[in-house]
């Protein structure tokens, strides 16, 4: 049987790990929301069970880290169960200066004004936003970019691919799209500001208007970082030291070897 040569340090690296938002952390986040009132905390009053974006972008806010979507289809893969349940990423898409659904009108108006984008050749993926109350929108929250806000050009988000099958998404969003052996669907809207969600574990849905809205199906997935970046780049290092020190090796066994033949050839 042919064995795989996978080095030591990646085997043992501490991955990052994926898994359902525990009693703990939904208490976490049940005090948190005592800083909002009125529409606001009508729209984060939302139980363990139970998931929207709002709820999300809360979570990440006070530190407990939320899946994207890329990273959803990646535990699915290595065996997460989602199935039964919805599970909302960390992202937004905006495809307008505006939203026909109204009560989205005045956030995807202010993400638009603060990207500075009149005209939306491509849908935006927009990751790392946060929530402020304000009582002028219709959830009594604002999305709120920052310094830690990231921006991916979505051609693949386009309206024209609504009901699509497709194999995977890419962590830039692009989208492999297999008419023939795709198992997963991709929804999507021609207008406005949507939610990202995985549904069933094979509906991509970015095309939902109701940001606030939840139901017991809904699941919020955490990442624990754990400590995989750490264990990755020491163990790069680690390889490059030993590809360093076998280049040396060959060099010293090529210089001694030309040595001989040149002292054959007097």
């Amino acid at each position: 049987m042919a064995i795989k040569l996978i080095p030591k340090e990646i085997r043992k690296a501490d991955w990052p790990e994926a898994d359902f938002l525990t009693q703990e952390q939904q208490e976490a986040y049940k005090q948190a929301c005592n800083q909002y009132s009125g529409k606001a905390r009508d729209s984060l009053n939302i139980s363990k069970n139970a998931s929207n974006l709002f709820k999300i972008l809360l979570l990440n806010q006070i530190g407990i880290t939320t899946s994207t979507l890329p990273q959803l289809e990646e535990a699915v893969e290595n065996g997460l169960d989602l199935k039964n349940f919805y599970v909302d990423g960390r992202e937004v898409v905006l495809r307008s200066a505006g939203d026909s659904h109204s009560p989205n009108d005045y956030l995807a108006k202010n993400l638009a004004d603060y990207f500075a984008r009149e005209h939306f050749e491509t849908p935006l993926v927009i990751r790392g936003l946060r929530i402020r109350q304000d009582d002028n929108s219709d959830y009594g929250l604002l999305l709120v970019p920052t310094d830690k806000t990231e921006i991916f050009e979505a051609p693949d988000l386009g309206d024209e691919n609504n009901g699509r099958r497709f194999s995977k998404i890419n962590p830039d969003y692009s989208i492999e799209f297999d008419e023939e052996n795709g198992t997963k669907t991709l929804f999507t809207r021609k207008d406005g500001l949507s939610g990202f969600c995985l549904s069933r574990g094979q509906y991509l849905d970015s095309g939902s208007r109701y940001l606030a809205d939840s139901n017991s199906d809904g699941r919020v997935v955490v990442v624990s970082a754990g400590g995989a970046q750490e264990n990755f780049d020491e163990c790069l290092s680690q390889l490059k030291k030993e590809r360093d020190a076998q280049a040396t090796k060959l060099r010293e066994k090529f210089n001694k070897a030309i040595g001989i033949l040149r002292g054959q050839s007097q």
